[in-house]
């Protein structure tokens, strides 16, 4: 087996993908990995070199030998697929049952560490394929790798995922969130760190990792929603347990945004310990939040 790491690459045009693909494609020039793309008929490869490696997949019923020539020989299979396409990795599962150079499978999740008893809300119910897809790896008997971010950037500055609004300069706080710290997810960090820890893929089998280069408390946000307004001072709100229980029951979004809350306000993000990613240097928090004005 080669000492450089081969990875199978699926989902690499997404938010999470091409900050991955781009990374990837740094260490695949300079030796440090083998990167093979694997892709539907009809995909827009324009984004992958002629030197990196692409196959044909066919993610349904009819696709088994094409998938099981796919994936032959790679030592890593990471899926960065969007929520559509959550369900269609079992087929890359199936291909993968019995590989002799699969050390492990990391399935598309990208999120919180979300308790069984937080994904019986109605709101958060859809979620629950991760688990199945988990689920699924261990019945087939495969290695695989959790990785577990804190909220996107974007989801909490443009969305107002914890509960900030930049321009109207209000922060919402939930219990105990005034003091306790978010966890906050910048997409390059996450292509770059990831891209990093595939370089040692011997030291990721069968774990859960924590990414995430921010965790501000609400203070935080209060002040720094303070500075960007000029000295203006924060309207602090207080969401109200009623809404977080009429959020958790409503659409995927508002159910995360609520739960997310929760275990801010509650200090209940589960492992904390982020490996150490050598050649990152994340921007201030506050250079960060700028972005979205």
């Amino acid at each position: 087996m080669s000492s450089t790491p081969v990875i199978g690459f699926i989902g690499y045009s997404g938010l999470v993908g091409k900050s991955v693909l781009n990374n990837l494609i740094e260490h695949h020039n300079s030796g440090k990995v083998k990167l093979i793309i694997l892709h539907r008929e009809g995909s827009d490869v324009s984004l992958i070199p002629e030197n990196v490696e692409k196959r044909l997949i066919q993610l349904d019923s009819n696709g088994f030998e094409k998938n099981k020539k796919a994936v032959e020989g790679l030592e890593v299979l990471l899926s960065t697929v969007g929520f559509q396409g959550l369900e269609s990795q079992k087929y890359l599962i199936d291909a993968l049952e019995g590989s002799k150079t699969l050390k492990t499978f990391i399935p598309s999740d990208f999120g919180t560490n979300w308790s069984e008893e937080e994904l019986k809300a109605n709101g958060l119910k859809a979620l629950k394929v991760k688990e199945d897809i988990v689920n699924y790896l261990k019945e087939k008997k495969l290695s695989f790798t959790n990785i577990r971010t804190g909220a996107f950037d974007g989801f909490v500055f443009a969305y107002q995922a914890g509960g900030t609004d930049l321009k109207g300069n209000k922060q919402q706080i939930f219990r105990n969130s005034l003091n306790n710290k978010f966890r906050i997810t910048s997409i390059p960090y996450l292509g770059f760190s990831l891209s990093q820890l595939l370089l040692k893929p011997d030291e990721l089998i069968n774990k859960t990792i924590q990414l995430f280069d921010y965790s501000p408390t609400g203070q935080d946000f209060i002040n720094i929603l303070t500075k960007i307004n000029n000295g203006k001072k924060t309207e602090i709100i207080n969401y109200s347990e009623e809404q977080y229980k009429l959020d958790l029951e409503n659409d995927i979004g508002l159910a995360i945004s609520a739960a997310l809350k929760a275990k801010w306000g509650d200090n209940n993000f589960g492992d904390s310990n982020v490996p150490k990613i050598q050649g990152w240097n994340s921007k201030s928090l506050e250079e960060l939040a700028r972005q979205y004005v």
